[in-house]
């Protein structure tokens, strides 16, 4: 790819949309209630194929999309040993908007990135998303209204020139990689949630994209930046259950308020950095690795601690299901499972990854070894599946770690999260994680539900 990896700067490249620091608060009349949101059953079968596809598709894209040096900083040949993967499975849900008669939009889950936007026009046919993917009708609700350019809310989120007309359309051009962008201008309107009515909530309404987006028809930004939904809903707490394919449910559950709040005495946090470089990120310090239920030796010292520059520490994704670690904890990684696993080792490049295996009947399923990682906290300790971590593809015949090595920093991606409800104390500064089956059963008393699926989609990174 020929280009330096040594800092993370994650999800978002934008051309128009300038981000400032520390604008002031969108004003929102109403908070949500706490909310329960259900998903229907996925196709297991049709996940797996998606993501392999997915995998072989775009094996050489993701790091010049992930990864890039901050400005001023100087770039030079690829850090990493092996192609890196770009892979697949994202998380679509239904969102009511607008007045009198409320209209569905479709929204990627995504919680690096702050713009909630959604398709509202086409300024050519090649410049619409494709079916199933829905178009918001701003005339057809009695309370859109588009923001305009000299606005506080334009001026505070994109710092752009009005020419010779101020109260034109706050206009924004998001890119998301080489491949995927969209283009629009800001505007408001109501969203519901069960049956709140939320008002004045700032979105991006787009009339060109481009790139896959898998039937979706927008993006529903959940960082910590200003025009999120975290931000303008002043949620003090959300969370999420994404349900792996072997799980004993199909619900994936995305939760608001306190019903977002843990339950049970079998969770465990650990502290919410802050990374005054990239402040709108969810960032934790891993302090070390474990396999087979014994720390790593060798890691060295401060390998994971957040630097002032930004580097370091450990960001969470939910559009990147590969996990990246540190080079040096990588490397350490790897020569365990390689002394553990019986079988021998063979060629990942089918599917982009580094350390993989000929695929086993299921009779004879390669045993790999435990995983847990270790956070900084008390018994802050997430034990890991093999599900986490390996991924199996009938197609190529391979099994493989999705794990690959990276400088600059460590990315936990949504595989690695599957079956784990990860839960975002804002106001407390945590993250507090618990597997699947010691968190409680949903119990869906609210009347709010959001279809959510599971796809495999072009990623939505920085």
């Amino acid at each position: 790819m020929g280009r330096s990896l040594s800092f993370v700067v994650v999800a978002l490249v934008i051309s128009s949309l300038l981000l400032m620091a520390a604008p002031p608060a969108l004003p929102v009349a109403v908070r949500p209630p706490p909310v329960r949101i259900g998903r229907y059953s996925i196709n297991s079968a049709k996940v797996r194929k998606q993501i392999g596809n997915f995998l072989k598709k775009h094996a050489l894209d993701i790091i010049g999309n992930v990864l890039s040096a901050p400005a001023g900083q100087k770039q030079g040949d690829n850090n990493l040993d092996t192609k890196a993967a770009d892979t697949a499975g994202l998380y679509v849900f239904n969102l009511s908007v607008g007045t009198s008669v409320p209209q569905t939009i479709t929204g990627i889950l995504d919680i690096t990135t702050e713009l909630v936007w959604t398709q509202c026009s086409c300024s050519d046919a090649d410049a619409c998303l494709p079916p199933p993917a829905t178009t918001f009708r701003p005339s057809s609700s009695d309370t859109f209204t588009s923001v305009p350019c000299n606005s506080q809310t334009c001026q505070s989120a994109i710092n752009q020139p009005c020419g010779a007309n101020p109260s034109a359309n706050c206009t924004y051009l998001m890119t998301y990689n080489d491949y995927t962008n969209t283009t629009g201008y800001l505007a408001n309107d109501t969203f519901t949630f069960g049956q709140t009515q939320v008002p004045g909530v700032v979105f991006g309404c787009s009339n060109a994209s481009s790139g896959d987006f898998s039937g979706a028809s927008g993006v529903l930004g959940f960082s910590k930046g200003n025009l999120s939904m975290v931000s303008q809903l002043q949620l003090s707490w959300f969370s999420y259950l994404l349900a792996s394919e072997v799980s004993d449910t199909d619900n994936n559950l995305l939760q608001f308020g306190d019903d977002a709040v843990p339950e049970t005495e079998n969770s465990r946090s650990t502290p919410l950095l802050t990374n005054d470089v990239y402040p709108d990120l969810y960032v934790v310090k891993l302090t070390g690795i474990m396999v087979d239920g014994r720390q790593l030796n060798g890691i060295p010292a401060g390998t994971f601690d957040l630097q002032p520059n930004g580097s370091g520490g450990a960001f969470l994704s939910t559009t990147v299901p590969v996990t990246y670690l540190e080079k040096a904890a990588y490397e350490v990684l790897k020569q365990a499972f390689l002394s553990r696993i019986k079988a021998e080792a063979v060629n990942g490049s089918a599917l982009g990854l580094d350390l993989c295996y000929t695929l086993q009947s299921a009779k004879d399923d390669m045993v790999v070894p435990k995983l847990a990682l270790v956070f900084d906290g008390t018994n802050a300790v997430m034990e890991l599946k093999k599900h986490n971590y390996f991924f199996a593809d009938n197609a190529t015949n391979l099994e493989c770690l999705t794990i690959l090595p990276i400088k600059g920093g460590s990315l936990l991606g949504s595989l690695l999260q599957t079956d784990t409800n990860m839960a975002y104390d804002i106001d407390g500064g945590r993250l507090i994680f618990e597997t699947a089956s010691a968190a409680p059963r949903p119990h869906l008393k609210v009347s709010l539900m959001i279809a959510v699926q599971m796809v495999g989609w072009a990623l939505l990174v920085f």
